[in-house]
């Protein structure tokens, strides 16, 4: 069964303070070290995505004798949307520095959040793909509030690039009924460092942490 984890209500002292850098209205002035804390998560979330991937035995010599260790068996891919998820993205390709990844630019039409709904409409204005057929597809969307992003990207990636073997979400904030939508929706597991329980009538999590590509990369125009 898919599952949704979030890693602070495990009483996660790391995560926790670098969610105290990216959440903090004061701490925010600082671009550097809003983008060094959303890649250490990425990092930790990769760590924490990789206990769900199929792995093989590898025997190793040691200077004493036989040994073995478990290894990832396949790659997964990792899928980046533009513009937010890269910091968080860059982390995650330290964690599986031999992944193949895919980047998809996608946007929310600000408004367009429909009333008692997650759904809202998003475009997609680029992609590049590569195959994921019979891979682990791992996705990294550090702000996952309404999940209509998503469930938009994730139809077109399995009829242009296959249908992979598992699906992974990784977040930094998340609306808690996002997180069970995308599981359901993706038959994903969900895995965020952090949750909250509001949106806004336009669409933004609340507490939150405002808007995180604007932090990280500039107030686009």
């Amino acid at each position: 069964m898919k599952t949704c984890r979030v890693l602070d209500e495990e009483d996660h002292p790391v995560v926790g303070s670098h969610l105290l850098d990216l959440r903090d209205v004061e701490r925010q002035r600082d671009r550097y070290r809003f983008r060094r804390s959303l890649k250490n998560l990425g990092r930790i979330l990769g760590y924490e995505a990789a206990r769900l991937l199929p792995v093989r035995r590898v025997p190793v010599t040691t200077p004493l004798g036989l040994a073995e260790e478990p290894v990832l068996e396949r790659q997964p891919v990792l899928a980046a949307v533009l513009r937010a998820s890269l910091p968080l993205w860059d982390g995650l390709l330290e964690i599986f520095p031999e992944a193949d990844s895919l980047v998809i630019g996608a946007s929310r039409r600000e408004g367009s959040l429909q009333e008692g709904t997650l759904e809202m409409e998003v475009d997609l204005d680029y992609s590049a793909l590569v195959s994921v057929e019979g891979r682990p597809l791992v996705y990294a969307d550090p702000m996952i509030a309404t999940g209509s992003t998503l469930r938009k990207i994730h139809p077109v990636i399995c009829a242009r690039a296959g249908k992979p073997s598992g699906v992974i979400v990784l977040g930094v904030v998340a609306y808690r009924l996002a997180m069970e939508s995308l599981r359901d929706a993706l038959d994903a597991d969900v895995i965020v460092a952090s949750a909250d329980d509001h949106l806004d009538e336009r669409g933004y999590i609340v507490p939150g942490l405002g808007d995180a590509g604007d932090l990280a990369l500039g107030v686009k125009i």
